[in-house]
């Protein structure tokens, strides 16, 4: 989700590592299920924000669900606001819950509430999911193998990172203070088409050094 900066400012969003990774979707307030116990066609799930003109005009312009469905290509796409009502039944027939403790509080309480709700009726329904695991059991080794695409884009970012410090060692003794230097690396980062910087700069010197 997004943070608040002060007063109705938000801080820039920069989508979890693992959603971006399987999914390619970059907007905040989404959640997405992979469901292998159910049949082709139902096993990948979006929930996102739906579209609204207006408030885009302030927050930025939002795929909705019919883009989730054809750019993004899930199977089947519903609002956010649906997801406490839909898991239940999404989860029926699964033998153990995937899911991040500790990242998000506001879906990670649906979907505890979601399986406590399952435990209760297993003796009625006869089967519920067993355990929760986390992500990183399977994603951590996914993500060690790069796809040729992937290790193009490394590629060029490591590129961009190296002219930008090129750029700064040739002109670091025009510069006076270290916002300088940050304002012209991070500059340099987004005249190339980078997003930004992978992390905070580091830019010191004199005591700071």
């Amino acid at each position: 989700g997004l943070v608040t900066h002060h007063a109705d400012c938000e801080y820039p969003f920069r989508q979890e590592s693992n959603f971006w990774y399987l999914t390619g979707f970059d907007e905040p307030e989404s959640v997405a299920l992979f469901l292998s116990h159910k049949p082709k066609g139902e096993r990948y799930i979006l929930f996102v924000s739906p579209k609204d003109i207006r408030s885009e005009v302030w927050t930025g312009f939002r795929w909705g669900i019919e883009g989730a469905l054809e750019v993004f290509k899930a199977d089947k796409a519903y609002p956010l606001g649906e997801l406490k009502k839909q898991l239940y039944r999404l989860l029926e027939g699964a033998d153990e819950i995937v899911f991040p403790i500790g990242k998000n509080p506001k879906v990670e309480l649906i979907v505890l509430d979601t399986w406590a709700k399952q435990i209760e009726d297993q003796s009625r329904t006869g089967k519920s999911p067993t355990s929760i695991e986390s992500p990183g059991i399977y994603l951590n080794r996914m993500r060690l193998v790069k796809s040729k695409y992937e290790i193009e884009r490394m590629r060029k970012a490591v590129q961009i990172s190296a002219e930008a410090h090129e750029l700064v060692r040739k002109n670091i003794k025009e510069k006076s203070n270290e916002r300088q230097i940050q304002g012209l690396i991070e500059g340099f980062f987004l005249e190339r088409g980078a997003r930004g910087p992978a992390y905070n700069s580091i830019v010191a010197s004199g005591d700071n050094a």
